[in-house]
């Protein structure tokens, strides 16, 4: 009896240590680097700020302003995760004559491939990066209850861990 049970013992212990890295493997969470890009405009000016990483130096420019911004992916998740945030923003009906009238957009890109959406909290490949993008734009009243709009782009790159 004890010897036809030993392989079924040894089976569940396989078992056991697989559904244990699987428990690992899904528990993955994509977590901030500290590199972002942040650009507002409007009728009366711009801001303007790159950060390479935590840290890092704020630049004049807006995304690849940093040397090693093509080597870690951070150039091809932008521009993909941006053009789509875009793209989402621009399917929505703002009301450039309307005060309060705002559309917003949002996506991610991993490896160069952009999905509408915001980023997951869970990812499956530890160590690959994500850039997310969020974009808005709205008519706000200025001075003299005249209308501005005002446009926000904010990207924020992730690392899975």
């Amino acid at each position: 009896m004890s010897k036809g049970s030993s392989p079924l013992a040894a089976a569940a212990l396989c078992l056991l240590g697989l559904s244990a890295f699987a428990h690992d493997a899904a528990a993955a969470q994509w977590v901030e680097t500290g590199r972002t890009a942040y650009y507002k405009t409007s009728f009366f000016g711009s801001y303007d700020e790159h950060t390479c990483n935590a840290g890092g130096p704020t630049l004049p420019g807006y995304s690849a302003s940093c040397a090693n911004d093509a080597a870690s992916g951070w150039t091809a998740n932008f521009d993909a995760a941006n053009g789509l945030a875009n793209d989402v923003l621009m399917t929505c009906n703002h009301n450039p004559f309307q005060a309060g009238s705002a559309c917003d957009g949002s996506a991610y890109a991993i490896d160069g491939q952009a999905v509408a959406g915001g980023l997951p909290a869970a990812c499956g490949n530890v160590g690959a990066r994500a850039v997310a993008s969020w974009t808005r734009v709205e008519t706000v009243v200025i001075q003299f209850e005249e209308l501005d709009m005002d446009t926000l782009w904010q990207a924020r790159e992730y690392v899975c861990q």
